[in-house]
């Protein structure tokens, strides 16, 4: 691996920084109001897990915003929970995660649709919850934070869920905003990244995959509108994303990168890792790089799951 660049040095300030330059200011606020069982299915996954879909409500300043569970809770005795949000939907996941071996471990899972939360649009034909509070100083990738917590409290509102050792993950984007989510939100004891590359994981200051320039241009929305005027000017950056990891701690943070993931950078990504090592201790984050592209796999999950 190669040496570090020169970095921003730890130490406080940080999060404020990264709220004014990249991500914006989540506005407080946001109840949850309601909770409906749409549907239960008990013993699925070869009786190891019943299945629970909800509706629910979040009260917000300017109205509710409503949007779709699916939680999958081991049988017996109380479980740990992973919250997650997702792309595709929540039925697309029963087949794309490793829900038999998650419950195994001992946790429940539960996820939401991420567009549900705030459209993943420049131009959304309907808004979000930002539009839900008299603030616009917020990108989406606050947004999907700000819905990470919501899942939280949803999950300890539900017998046999023990909310201590909450452990939130993202892939990709959702693994930018599963960072942020784990700075602002001190329930969450585990914190996990997968592939969140450029404003997640990776550092600006390692050139390598995708960049200031490339990622504001795309997604203008997911940031607060002054961080495109970093394009091309990294070093002039006042942070770097070994100080949003480093901002987590003593919470425990996992990263997990894939060999043939360029344009997250996995070499910026193992960086950012030792370079916020100080602030952790001898077993607070850890890092795995597995063969293979950008993709949320059982690997992943497992090697997570163990940490």
């Amino acid at each position: 691996m190669p040496d570090l660049p020169p970095l921003p040095p730890l130490g406080p300030g940080a999060v404020d920084e990264f709220t004014r330059t990249i991500y914006g200011r989540t506005p407080p606020g946001g109840e949850l109001a309601g909770l409906v069982l749409q549907s239960r299915e008990d013993g699925v996954l070869d009786g190891t897990a019943d299945r629970l879909r909800h509706r629910a409500t979040i009260t917000c300043p300017l109205g509710d915003l409503e949007f779709d569970t699916l939680l999958h809770l081991p049988t017996s005795g109380n479980a740990r929970v992973v919250v997650i949000l997702n792309f595709d939907g929540n039925d697309q996941t029963l087949t794309d995660w490793p829900y038999e071996k998650i419950i195994h471990a001992g946790y429940a899972v539960l996820t939401a649709q991420y567009g549900q939360i705030e459209p993943d649009d420049p131009n959304p034909p309907a808004p979000g919850v930002r539009g839900l509070f008299p603030s616009e100083s917020w990108g989406a990738v606050a947004a999907w934070a700000w819905g990470l917590s919501r899942l939280l409290d949803i999950a300890s509102t539900i017998d046999r869920i023990d909310p201590a050792g909450a452990m939130v993950i993202g892939h990709s984007r959702l693994g930018k905003a599963a960072l942020w989510a784990g700075v602002q939100d001190e329930r969450f004891a585990l914190t996990v990244s997968n592939d969140s590359g450029c404003c997640g994981a990776s550092l600006f200051r390692h050139p390598g995959g995708e960049d200031i320039e490339a990622i504001t241009r795309r997604f203008p929305h997911w940031f607060v509108p002054s961080f495109a005027q970093y394009a091309g000017k990294e070093d002039e950056l006042p942070v770097d994303q070994h100080q949003l990891l480093a901002s987590i701690a003593p919470r425990r943070v996992y990263v997990c990168s894939a060999e043939d993931d360029a344009w997250a950078d996995p070499v910026g990504e193992y960086l950012a890792v030792e370079a916020a090592r100080p602030a952790f201790g001898a077993d607070g984050i850890g890092y795995h790089l597995r063969p293979g592209g950008h993709a949320l796999l059982e690997e992943d999950w497992m090697q997570a799951l163990a940490f």
